[in-house]
């Protein structure tokens, strides 16, 4: 917890001073635990309409009913980036968890999310980063946040309702401080600075516990060594805004209480942001938000999601230089890959970040995308389904729904819910592979495609997105039915299943005309993948071999046939290079997507 609590403290921007961060990192475990539950002072349980969802309240450090203002209408505040550099997969750990969370309340439980995002987009980093590049700090973190929010369209994170930007809102900043200090919660020094009473917060009793210690580098106009920072004097060359009380920008904290206000005013439904956010900046952010809206309980429930860490309570973080940006990520890895990694573990739990633990999050994904695939298979009649134990399987399927809807209704237990769905993927596995052929036994396809449909279905709401045919582009789809077919035909030939009276270099050649007559037939209104030019390619070059070995005097020979079918095995393989995997059965050959 002390390392914890150091790494916690170390994201403090403004406010806090250094005797502070010793006198917590001296502080014993049960307080630190008080500390950051009791900070957000004590949970009052709301008025007004049951969800049927429990939810880890922060505030209540412990799990309590989510209850709604308006019925399924939630009111959401998650801060968001300081923009002022490429964004790494330890915010995408952050974002894409609270994106899982929100897909369920709209998706499973029919709640209305109201999302804002606050952008700090004037800072000390922006300020230095712009000095560093030669530009000015609005063309920074204009450009980071757009990247930003390409990155998270990258990671499949919907966009929030709407977004607030810090400088958009100096003049409802400044109003907002004005008020403090009309309700005497904060006062301004002599230079300018304004500072909020923390004597007169939320915070006061439990800071009262933490003994004062010599301090250096702090404001000696402070009435309290523990006040932090509303508005701060413009350093020399800094940008400013004028005030009443001097040229100068916002303190950190401010920020996410006005942005909050201005759209969702004295009452907020839920507030979030990654466990390093708790103290102290939204206790702060309360504290404040509740002395200018004179309640008790301006925020209803606080969500933290856990840290990514890279080693032994070693978060991923810029300052200490070991990130992993977005983009490289995704240049070895798929976005489901990453999001089956933050499925796998509480949302509110720290995640190690190491290749063991990615392994597991590629093999789930794996294993679904292969069952998906296959069962698509039955259900287009590619495959014939065996006898199947209708009963049993009807019976799972009802029981992993119920299950899954109870998973998720209890703090959105999503490590849990993907283990119920490889649960169900075993149980129909092992039914496909059944030889019992007495009844109850049906041959029906109905009921596996049931469950197939119902595990993608929930992928999706989670955020997944299993590539099958059914969600290709048509053409695409068309085109490479035709290619497996066609090689197919061949091979068969090899093989000396198909008999024809036709010469071999005929009958290739006949095979080759109806494939291209198929191929006409596509209408082109869709754009083809990438990978479609280099198909059509490989699928020339066998198709030109294949007719000059047919033509040999001695092809029917075992010895040539055989030479026909490296050449099917051959453009399998060219046909994987692009991303396609064939696979041959005992008397079709079926394709998909590669991971």
């Amino acid at each position: 917890m002390r390392n914890s609590t150091m790494m916690w403290i170390s994201r403090m921007k403004i406010g806090f001073c250094p005797s502070m961060i010793q006198t917590l990192s001296l502080l014993p475990k049960s307080f630190n635990s008080k500390l950051y539950s009791s900070y957000l002072g004590k949970f009052q349980t709301p008025q007004g309409y049951e969800t049927g969802i429990t939810i880890y309240n922060s505030s209540a450090n412990k799990k309590v009913p989510l209850i709604l203002k308006n019925k399924d209408i939630l009111t959401w505040y998650i801060c968001g980036p300081t923009v002022y550099a490429e964004s790494h997969i330890g915010h995408a750990c952050c974002y894409v968890k609270f994106d899982i969370l929100r897909r369920i309340m709209e998706n499973v439980f029919g709640i209305n999310v109201l999302l804002l995002m606050g952008i700090t987009d004037i800072d000390d980093k922006i300020i230095r980063k712009s000095i560093e590049s030669n530009l000015s700090t609005s063309e920074i973190s204009r450009m980071y946040e757009s990247d930003f929010f390409k990155d998270m369209a990258a990671m499949r994170v919907i966009p929030p309702s709407s977004v607030s930007r810090v400088t958009d809102n100096i003049v409802h900043i400044i109003a907002f401080i004005e008020k403090l200090i009309e309700k005497d919660f904060a006062y301004v020094t002599e230079k300018g600075n304004v500072y909020f009473k923390v004597a007169k917060g939320v915070s006061a009793d439990i800071l009262n516990e933490i003994s004062e210690v010599n301090e250096t580098n702090i404001d000696p106009s402070k009435k309290d060594k523990r006040d932090f920072v509303l508005w701060k004097v413009a350093k020399e060359n800094e940008p400013y805004w004028t005030s009443p009380w001097c040229n100068g920008r916002p303190g950190w904290h401010i920020e996410c209480s006005v942005l909050a206000s201005k759209i969702f005013g004295s009452h907020l439904d839920l507030h979030s942001g990654g466990y390093d956010l708790l103290f102290p900046h939204h206790s702060n952010e309360k504290s404040q938000s509740e002395a200018y809206h004179s309640c008790s309980q301006w925020g209803n429930y606080w969500l933290h999601a856990g840290l990514l860490q890279v080693g032994n309570d070693i978060k991923m973080s810029k300052s200490i230089q070991n990130t992993i940006s977005i983009k490289e990520f995704l240049r070895e890895n798929s976005v489901n890959d990453f999001r089956i990694f933050c499925l796998q573990s509480p949302y509110r739990k720290n995640m190690l970040y190491c290749s063991e633990t990615l392994a597991r999050a590629k093999d789930m994904h794996c294993k679904f995308h292969n069952f998906i695939n296959e069962l698509e298979l039955f259900s287009n009649g590619q495959l014939v389904s065996p006898l199947i134990d209708e009963d049993r399987l009807l019976l799972k399927l009802k029981s992993t729904k119920e299950r899954v809807i109870s998973l998720l209704a209890d703090d959105f237990n999503t490590s849990q819910v993907l283990l119920c769905l490889t649960d169900l993927i075993d149980v129909v596995n092992e039914n496909l592979q059944s030889t019992i052929d007495t009844i109850p036994f049906k041959d029906s396809v109905t009921v596996i495609s049931a469950c197939a449909n119902y595990i993608d279905k929930t992928l999706e709401t989670l955020g997944i997105k299993i590539i099958c045919k059914k969600k290709m582009n048509r053409d695409f789809v068309y085109a490479m039915d035709a290619v497996t077919e066609f090689r197919q035909m061949i091979r068969l030939f090899a093989l000396c299943k198909i008999k024809t009276d036709n010469s071999p270099a005929k009958f290739i050649q006949d095979s080759f005309n109806s494939f291209m007559q198929r191929m006409s037939l596509i209408d082109g209104t869709e754009e083809l993948p990438e990978n479609t030019l280099l198909i059509k390619q490989a699928v020339s070059v066998w198709y030109k071999k294949s007719l000059e070995l047919s033509t040999a005097q001695n092809f029917d020979t075992k010895k040539e046939r055989a030479k026909l079918l490296v050449l099917c095995d051959e453009l399998r393989f060219s046909l994987e290079q692009c991303g396609i995997s064939l696979k041959d059965r005992k008397n079709v050959a079926t394709w998909s997507l590669k991971l």
